[in-house]
């Protein structure tokens, strides 16, 4: 069992992007200690349990990333598991199904979007419609909940992407820069 971990398996683990895990160690959220002489992170097993704990992340997902870890053969490669754990358990932070209004903001282009789902992981907006056909990998993104008296503005990155009815794009997408408790109070309150 891993006793100290990497930002890179931390950010598998949450499945969130390595800069999340970053900026997670900088602010304290998650406690560890840098290497000497770089600039690499190391973060403590019992940090990395506390924040499920305090953020109701399913302790699954860490069970699953220690079975993963243990199944490794001599060439790094994961050996067939005799109870596959389904991708809906793996979930690392429960969706919210939501109805609001929101903006992408691409290269100054502002896009109208309906926010469907929201999560301390990421969003899954619909209606995405660009005049130049581009769907970009990253982007900000700006959410309001005017009856809740919230908004938030982050900077998401592309996870997948399928044609809606509408003739536009349903994008999900992965927060890459969030402030996590301003959307973690949101998420309690709905």
């Amino acid at each position: 069992m891993t006793r100290v971990f990497t930002t890179g398996q931390v950010a598998r683990i949450f499945s969130v992007n390595i800069n999340t895990v970053i900026k997670w160690f900088d602010d304290g959220k998650l406690e560890g200690f840098r290497l000497p002489r770089s600039n690499e992170r190391r973060i403590y097993r019992e940090s990395v349990v506390d924040f499920m704990e305090s953020h109701d992340i399913a302790p699954e997902l860490l069970q699953a990333f220690d079975d993963e870890q243990g199944n490794k053969g001599k060439r790094g490669r994961a050996k067939s598991q005799v109870n596959p754990v389904r991708q809906e358990d793996l979930r690392t932070f429960a969706r919210k199904p939501v109805e609001l209004p929101g903006v992408v903001l691409d290269n100054g282009t502002v896009v109208p979007v309906k926010v469907r789902n929201l999560s301390m992981g990421g969003v899954y907006v619909t209606g995405f419609a660009s005049a130049d056909h581009r769907i970009p990998e990253e982007f900000s993104i700006k959410v309001d909940d005017a009856e809740q008296g919230w908004s938030i503005e982050s900077t998401c990155q592309l996870v997948h992407l399928k044609r809606t009815r509408d003739e536009g794009f349903g994008l999900g997408c992965r927060f890459t820069q969030v402030d996590p408790s301003a959307l973690q109070g949101y998420l309690q309150r709905i």
